[in-house]
């Protein structure tokens, strides 16, 4: 996967909020006019090299004001165009709540369920049914961590996400990881085995057809 760079206040360079390009970013401090001339703001804007997106900043608590901070990585460009709108949003709640981000992942999670092949109804039954049909630990440890980091950001449980808000910001890894395992990966390799020459292709297809 790319490398996700966090951004920060009058940063040279990071991962654009907008476009996700690690890019140059420009910076300018805003200002006004009065009788006896300009006067600085506490407030910066910053600009994206790459797609002109602009975030604002103040210097008081070097904090971006617009849209809002997050120490959540961006989605996975792999993931599929309904489980990212949960994603996303999760990003833009975090810092306000991360019980209400956590259990946001959980319905990605639930909806990149059914995009693997699996009911998408019961979190568990399908982690167990993919577990069943070879799933690899890692993945399946990942899928857990979820599914139980989620279910209790929306019942009492053992773990506080309101205290431990970085179990939230896992939570955002573990879904671009479980992507990047089944699905991306998956298509890369399906891509470069078709581009094969066709006469191999049929040959391949001949030596593992099923014998009479």
């Amino acid at each position: 996967m790319a490398t996700v760079v966090v951004p920060t206040f009058q940063g040279k360079s990071f991962s654009c909020i907008h476009c996700g390009t690690l890019t140059t970013q420009l910076w300018m401090q805003l200002a006004f006019f009065r009788a006896n001339g300009y006067r600085h703001t506490h407030y910066w804007l910053c600009s994206c090299d790459h797609c002109n997106g602009s975030s604002l900043w103040t210097e008081l608590n070097y904090s971006m004001i617009v849209p809002r901070d997050t120490t959540a990585p961006l989605s996975h460009n792999s993931l599929p165009d309904d489980c990212k709108i949960d994603f996303d949003e999760a990003r833009n709640i975090l810092g306000e709540s991360p019980r209400g981000a956590a259990a946001l992942l959980r319905l990605s999670l639930q909806k990149l369920c059914v995009h693997l092949g699996e009911k998408g109804k019961n979190i568990n039954d399908d982690i167990a049914e993919l577990v069943r049909k070879g799933l690899a630990q890692e993945v399946q440890q990942a899928l857990d961590f979820i599914r139980i980091s989620g279910n209790n950001a929306v019942h009492p449980g053992e773990i506080n996400l309101e205290e431990n808000p970085e179990q939230v910001v896992v939570m955002f890894d573990m879904i671009n990881f479980i992507v990047e395992e089944l699905i991306h990966r998956p298509q890369i390799r399906a891509t470069r085995f078709a581009s094969l020459p066709a006469d191999s292709l049929a040959a391949i297809a001949k030596r593992d057809a099923p014998k009479p």
